[in-house]
């Protein structure tokens, strides 16, 4: 550079042909057609559906649940109650 005239062009350090370095194309998906209104609106319909029979099932199996539940554990109360009455009979007949 520094050996070259002042009007002489800039010299490439490397020889290497510019056509080597083109890009290839950038690839794009190709776009599929959307899916059909009906389509989409059957998709939302059945999750409707499910959301609607299923949430109250389940709100009526728990509330089932507490109910026997409850139940449940005024029998066993009813049963040591009685159990006490035995225990206290025996206790009378044993003494006589």
């Amino acid at each position: 550079m520094a050996t070259q005239g002042k009007g002489a062009p800039y010299k490439r350090k490397a020889s290497v042909p510019n056509s080597e370095y083109s890009f290839p194309a950038v690839p794009v998906a190709n776009t599929k057609p959307l899916k059909q209104d009906w389509e989409s609106v059957m998709g939302w319909l059945a999750c409707c559906l499910l959301i609607v029979f299923l949430l109250p099932l389940a709100a009526i199996l728990y509330v089932d649940v507490l109910v026997v539940k409850h139940e449940v554990t005024e029998q066993i109360q009813k049963l040591e109650k009685l159990k006490k009455q035995i225990e206290q009979e025996k206790r009378k007949n044993d003494k006589t």
